[in-house]
């Protein structure tokens, strides 16, 4: 009896070192915190915060390493012209997408804890930083940067770029986060809409320019319909949502479900 309760520790211990080594080369999910869209490779590519990898998945859902264990802490990610953007806490990653190979660093000077991220048209990358209660705007041409500030950035979390109005929308995660509007011409701070929703994580605009964002406190996604008028809340039960990606070309969510190691999809009409 006492060999067999061994020989079953023994599984279960080689077992467990098993999954932590799948985790560590990239080959599960690890707290995905972020997603965006390969469109080369046909692929997403997520970050996990639980074991500092990119993971790759493929249009079905099956996973690949793509970048095992290179990087610290990674949660916001964003890819544009071949290059792959990847907060740290302190900094941001400059990932070439074709050879998976970091090329760049940008040292955010004064950050804490930079999250989630967004790009402009003219290249300006916009950062949260949770932990320092900013945005930060960083200019990798130039390598300056510029700090945002103001009494409504309280734990500032999601940001996506609304182009035609010209803002970037924030979500805080603390208690009844309004969502947020950064004018990036002015950079004036203002609130887009008061909500009665906490511990806001990720926020994403569709193709016809409805606004989703999620939250703990609720374990749900809401819907800002075109109209602006009023809040949807169809979208129940989602614990840990972390950053929403909206996929054009499937007119879907992608929404990494940190708490649970899953990508949900929700399709939308």
């Amino acid at each position: 009896m006492k060999k067999i309760i061994l020989i079953i520790l023994a599984l279960f211990i080689v077992t467990a070192l098993l999954f932590w080594a799948l985790g560590r080369t990239g080959l599960r999910l690890n707290k995905p915190e972020s997603v965006t869209y390969d469109p080369i490779g046909a692929r997403f590519l997520i970050s996990n915060v639980g074991s500092g990898s990119i993971v790759a998945m493929d249009n079905d859902g099956k996973l690949s390493a793509y970048m095992p264990g290179a990087f610290k802490s990674p949660k916001g990610i964003f890819l544009a012209d071949g290059k792959l953007y990847v907060t740290e806490p302190t900094q941001i990653q400059v990932v070439d997408v074709a050879n998976a190979s970091i090329i760049d660093t940008y040292l955010i000077e004064g950050a804490a804890g930079l999250n989630d991220l967004a790009l402009t048209e003219h290249g300006l990358l916009y950062i949260t930083d949770t932990l320092g209660d900013c945005v930060y705007v960083y200019d990798p041409v130039t390598k300056t940067q510029e700090k945002i500030i103001s009494p409504l950035l309280d734990k500032p979390n999601g940001i996506v770029y609304d182009r035609p109005r010209w803002q970037m929308f924030v979500v805080n995660n603390s208690a009844r986060s309004p969502i947020l509007s950064i004018d990036v011409r002015s950079k004036e701070t203002s609130i887009f809409m008061d909500t009665i929703y906490s511990q806001l994580d990720g926020i994403a605009i569709d193709d016809l320019g409805r606004i989703y964002f999620s939250s703990w406190a609720e374990s749900m996604i809401i819907e800002i319909p075109q109209e602006q008028n009023r809040f949807i809340t169809n979208l129940k039960g989602y614990e840990g949502a972390a950053d929403i990606y909206y996929h054009l070309p499937g007119n879907e969510l992608i929404v990494p479900m940190l708490k649970q190691n899953r990508i949900e999809r929700i399709s939308l009409d």
